[in-house]
């Protein structure tokens, strides 16, 4: 007998930390969504939230329980690299008329070049509330300002969830009635290439100065994100793009000093940084036992490559290094664009 059925699932834009904001937003959600509960024969009280990446990876591979509303909290690194446990339903063009319906909430007020599942829907959800569609969701929970706001609309969100959940055979008012939105002309936003050199084998995500600081990815990711980028993630050599590997974008490389001890990495490495556009920018990252051999291995990369090299051998140095890196790369990007002919936006 299969197990009964949960209300929700909120999906969002994971990392390898957990984002306050979105978990402070899950547990009021929940807690609405249990005080209006009387689950019928099928349904169970409860929801599903993973808070970090490795968290749902390790539950997508063990399976997860089937629940009857699928909340994903947009934002622009959602739209532009989609969770797994949503990727093949972004993009749908009709609503699904059966479980699990989607209603999405606007976490960043980010209308995306195409048009996604669900987004009248997410929408209507604050058309009393100015500020939502203004600022999005994350500001309202970040401002103790708009209190009474973030009431109204986990408590309207919570409605929908609960008639959706309990009556699945009728197709939800909200995706009956929704509004036809007009399609924005392009993506406002800029794609930000990162391109992760390690031994082979390993994989993009690694944390050498502890699990406490988060993956060298994460770093990287959040920097493009404060410069309204959209970082795209990828581990050479098998990086996609143009003839020479990369994509034409503003990006970063992060290098893993590793791969200067392992004569086949390195002469792999070698031919990457040579053939890396002159816009992008280096950043090796020393894990603390080779610390000891810093000026060496940084020299060695220096000759490598005509970009410049920027060097992290604790967490503070990470931080700073992969900041001034990103800040570059973009600024030698524009510059680039500018010497070569007319732009509008990066690509």
């Amino acid at each position: 007998m299969p197990a009964p059925d949960l209300y929700f699932a909120l999906i969002h834009a994971r990392t390898s930390v957990p984002n306050q904001w979105v978990e402070g937003f899950y547990h009021r959600l929940d807690l609405e969504v249990q005080r209006r509960a009387d689950p019928p024969h099928g349904l169970r009280r409860g929801s599903i939230y993973f808070p970090t990446a490795g968290d749902a990876r390790r539950a997508l591979e063990t399976g997860i329980p089937q629940v009857r509303v699928l909340v994903p909290l947009y934002s622009r690194e959602f739209l532009h690299e989609p969770p797994a446990d949503f990727g093949n339903r972004l993009h749908r063009l009709n609503d699904s008329d059966e479980p699990p319906f989607v209603h999405p909430v606007l976490w960043e007020p980010h209308l995306p070049a195409r048009r996604v599942n669900g987004l009248a829907q997410a929408t209507s959800l604050g058309a009393s509330v100015q500020e939502y569609a203004e600022y999005g969701m994350v500001s309202i929970c970040r401002l103790s300002a708009y209190t009474a706001e973030l009431r109204q609309i986990i408590e309207e969100l919570a409605d929908r969830v609960v008639s959706a959940a309990e009556d699945p055979d009728q197709v939800p008012l909200w995706i009956r009635s929704r509004p036809a939105l007009p399609m924005p002309a392009r993506s406002p936003a800029a794609r930000f290439l990162i391109t992760v050199v390690r031994p082979h084998g390993r994989g993009v995500d690694w944390s050498p100065f502890g699990t406490d600081t988060g993956w060298v990815t994460d770093h990287a990711r959040h920097a493009a994100q404060r410069l309204s980028l959209l970082p795209e993630i990828v581990l050479a050599p098998a990086a996609p793009g143009t003839a020479n590997g990369f994509h034409e974008s503003a990006g970063v490389l992060l290098l893993d000093s590793a791969v200067l001890d392992d004569p086949n990495a390195r002469s792999i490495t070698e031919r990457i940084l040579r053939d890396m556009p002159p816009w992008m920018t280096v950043v090796m990252v020393i894990r603390p036992e080779g610390a000891v051999r810093a000026h060496d291995l940084a020299a060695r990369a220096r000759a490598m490559t005509r970009n410049g090299v920027q060097i992290a051998r604790d967490a503070p140095e990470l931080q700073r290094a992969i900041d001034e890196a990103v800040t570059k790369a973009r600024r030698n990007f524009l510059r680039s664009r500018r010497s070569r002919g007319p732009w509008e936006d990066l690509p």
